[in-house]
């Protein structure tokens, strides 16, 4: 039994899929079973529950020998992420997935990529079989730009022109469940980026091609992107992350292709193209 934690998100819908997809008995914790309903099928039992509720956890635990790990970003990220850890050693889980970030480490300028670190070292000194899940910029972060690009053909960023190894985040979960459903991934970490490394430039040269209208990318100063942010409701705290990020975006350093989807999941990973054509319908007029 494989229990998913954050089931209803971005990656965890997909692991849930897809281990499903593969015969696998799983377990989907979510917080709201309304969003979570469809999800529900023969191999997938749905428990609703809390991260800090530790009660909630144990019930969802039992049973469970492998634990897909991510819940969103959050100020108490460590304490939440620290809960399923403890309990899990209660439970006697043999292994635990963790998705963080490629820019993880303790002295990340991002403080929700320093409380990943911090949450990796609880791991580790768990007892408990680990393998960390690094991986870069999610190319279905794009889709915050679905309307700029649907009203205005542009897509504002602060990322100059940076190049990023994006992923899609489908593949994030395949190489996430080969690590649930495999035993040579213990104690490894995994980078994961996609096939190519792309500017925001470059991205709309590809949303134009595919869509077949022009889409163009404005590098703005960060204070409007930050305005923005603000503006759509993100808290302040995100805000400056997310702007860490960006800055870090942009100076090239994430220009960087690995070969571990691959090698792992043994599929070919999503090029930004196929991202695009997938989710097509979402950008176009």
């Amino acid at each position: 039994m494989v229990l998913v934690t954050g089931a209803t998100g971005t990656t965890g819908r997909e692991v849930v899929k897809q281990l499903s997809a593969k015969g696998a008995r799983v377990r989907a914790f979510v917080r709201d079973l309304k969003k979570a309903a469809d999800l529900a099928g023969p191999a997938i039992e749905l428990v609703q529950g809390d991260l800090s509720q530790p009660a909630t956890l144990e019930a969802a635990l039992r049973g469970v020998e492998r634990v897909y790990l991510v819940s969103p970003a959050h100020p108490r990220q460590v304490e939440l992420q620290g809960n399923v850890i403890e309990a899990s050693q209660r439970a006697g889980v043999r292994h635990i997935v963790k998705l963080a970030s490629m820019e993880t480490r303790i002295d990340s300028p991002a403080s929700f990529t320093r409380m990943h670190a911090r949450t990796e070292r609880q791991l580790e000194a768990s007892g408990i079989a680990y393998t960390h899940l690094h991986p870069t910029m999610f190319m279905q972060s794009f889709l915050r730009y679905v309307p700029t690009i649907k009203s205005e053909g542009a897509i504002y960023a602060p990322l100059k022109d940076g190049r990023v190894g994006m992923v899609d985040a489908r593949d994030v979960a395949s190489v996430a469940v080969a690590a649930l459903t495999g035993d040579g991934f213990y104690g490894r970490t995994c980078d994961i980026t996609g096939p190519e490394a792309l500017s925001f430039a470059d991205a709309a040269r590809i949303f134009s091609e595919v869509l077949g209208k022009p889409v163009r990318y404005v590098d703005v100063p960060p204070a409007a992107a930050r305005k923005s942010l603000l503006e759509a409701g993100t808290e302040e705290w995100l805000v400056n992350d997310l702007l860490s990020l960006m800055e870090y975006f942009s100076t090239g350093q994430a220009a960087v292709v690995t070969s571990t989807i691959a090698n792992a999941a043994s599929i070919r990973p999503h090029t930004f193209r196929d991202f695009v054509r997938d989710y097509a319908s979402m950008f176009g007029d």
